[in-house]
């Protein structure tokens, strides 16, 4: 998930879509260092992104917490079948 946006991430901003406060250039590294902290939700703020690029970053982080609340409820469902 998180190479996908970060692959996402590095093609709009090669278009011209944004781009991100950071240094000079981004390595791909830095891409997927980017959209793994922000599919996670942690969301440091050392790399940020600027213009069309924060509403594809708040994308992400809401696909991240969607994906981590039905593992959670899942896994939960799964443990509470097991005890009964």
């Amino acid at each position: 998930m998180a190479g996908l946006f970060a692959l996402g991430f590095a093609l709009a901003a090669s278009i011209g879509l944004g781009g991100f406060e950071k240094e000079v250039s981004m390595t791909s590294m830095d891409y997927f260092y980017f959209s793994l902290i922000n599919v996670t939700t942690l969301g440091l703020g050392d790399i940020y992104p600027t213009g069309h690029l924060r509403v594809v970053a708040g994308v992400e982080s809401l696909t991240g917490f969607l994906l981590i609340s039905c593992s959670a409820q899942y896994v939960y469902k799964l443990m509470s079948k097991q005890e009964t």
